[in-house]
Order: structure tokens, then C-alpha cells, then sequence
């Protein structure tokens, strides 16, 4: 089986960050390939515009070198790996037989199935409110039952995770996780393909408190590959 890994930014060292964390995930039945969004993509996504901006030019490409060419033909699924109820994701749906993921709706499945009220772990404070908007027209409840206890930042965008010094990056992570522990998390997703291989940071931030961290682009590829076997079984 082999799983396309999207990154709809341009920023090459989010992908090469990718590559890194998820490469213990890849197995003799299963290969990883990645897709950097093109230089004319945001650098990093940080709204609403830079979230279509990149949906546009990031399908352009995949549509021209992916989706159309024999060596798409391979690919069994994609994942898109930016943490957001991004457009890319129902795009590539529109054009695609093969199944289609983002790793905002693998993640928070994935939390669902823990049984443990949830939340959010981010990057800017735009985020709060349209993660909050997304899980609603995804999963049709802006609570999910009480489930989702909603979302915090860190006040850091995507790009700035891999370019300011770690052990600030890994504080302001561990103190939005104390705020969202103190708001009733059980489970915390980290919300952003770029803190994917930060869970230290936020287990810093558990205050004793037991908790689960779901890594959402690890979600996304283990949901993904198990949504393909299921269809192929």
C-alpha cells in the first residue's frame, strides 16, 4: 500500500519534519510517499486566506503531476496534512476514487474512540474558534455530546514552530496543554501538522493529570491505512 502525505504549505522543513515522525509508522505493507505544496502556496497556513490560497495551488499541481499521471495511478489514498477542515481535502475527493483524509477528521475520530472528553492543542488564536466551526460542520455538534471541550493556542503560527528556538516552542505547548487540562481534557490533540513528534512538550503540561496525546498526522496515517484494508478485505 502506498499513502500520499500532503503538505499543502510550501515550507519544506514542515514536510521534511513529516518524514521524520512518521517514518517508524512505515512497514513491508506499507509506504510513505510526501507532496510539498508548491513555492507559490503560503509558507505557512495561518486563516481562512492562506487556507484556500493553498488548497488552490497545491491541487493544481497534485492534479497535473498526481491525479492525472500513471504514477498517481499507485498511490492507494491521500492524506492531507495540514490541521484545519482544510478545502484541499473535499477537492481532491471530487476528483478521486481512492479515499481521501484530513488529519483534523482522523485525529479527533481518533479521540472519539478513546471515550475521554477532548481538546485542542494549536497554533494562533484564529484557530480557536475556526477548528471549533470545523468540528461542528464535520461532525454535525459543536461538543460532539460534551465530548470536545474546545480548542487552545499557543499563539505560535505553523511556520514558527520550526523556526524559533524548541525549548520556546515546547513551553508555549506545555502551557496551552495545562489550559486545556484544566478545562476537562483527558485527551489533547496536537492541532497542527508541525507539532507532530511534540508530545513531550505537552506531557509537560498534564499536571499530574492522566492524560492521552494523539499525534494528529500519526492519526492520519494509521486511520487512513486502516480505511484502505477495511475496503480491500
Amino acid at each position: 500500500m502506498k499513502l500520499l502525505v500532503i503538505n499543502p504549505n510550501s515550507s519544506t522543513s514542515m514536510t521534511a519534519g513529516l518524514i521524520s515522525t512518521l517514518s517508524d509508522l512505515e512497514h513491508s505493507g506499507l509506504v510513505l510517499k510526501y507532496f510539498n505544496g508548491p513555492s507559490s502556496s503560503p509558507p505557512s497556513i495561518n486563516d481562512f486566506t492562506t487556507s484556500i490560497l493553498s488548497a488552490a495551488r497545491t491541487f493544481d499541481m497534485l492534479n497535473d503531476l498526481i491525479l492525472t499521471s500513471t504514477d498517481g495511478n499507485s498511490h492507494d489514498a491521500y492524506l492531507v496534512a495540514c490541521f484545519s477542515d482544510h478545502p484541499l481535502v473535499g477537492m481532491l475527493r471530487e476528483h478521486t476514487h481512492k479515499p481521501v483524509l484530513g488529519i483534523f477528521e482522523a485525529s479527533i475520530m481518533q479521540a472519539l474512540a478513546l471515550g475521554k472528553p477532548f481538546g485542542i492543542v494549536t497554533t494562533g488564536k484564529y484557530w480557536e474558534e475556526a477548528l471549533t466551526a470545523g468540528v461542528k460542520r464535520i461532525f454535525g455538534s459543536a461538543d460532539l455530546g460534551g465530548n470536545f471541550v474546545g480548542v487552545q493556542s499557543t499563539g505560535m503560527s505553523a511556520g514558527e514552530l520550526h523556526e524559533v528556538s524548541q525549548d520556546v516552542v515546547a513551553d508555549r505547548i506545555a502551557v496551552a496543554t495545562s489550559q486545556i487540562v484544566a478545562r476537562g481534557a483527558r485527551t489533547v490533540i496536537l492541532g497542527c501538522a508541525g507539532m507532530s513528534g511534540m508530545e513531550d512538550a505537552a506531557r509537560r503540561g498534564r499536571s499530574g493529570v492522566d492524560i492521552r496525546i494523539i499525534d494528529a498526522a500519526r492519526s492520519g496515517v494509521t486511520t487512513l491505512e486502516g480505511l484502505v484494508r477495511a475496503q480491500k478485505s
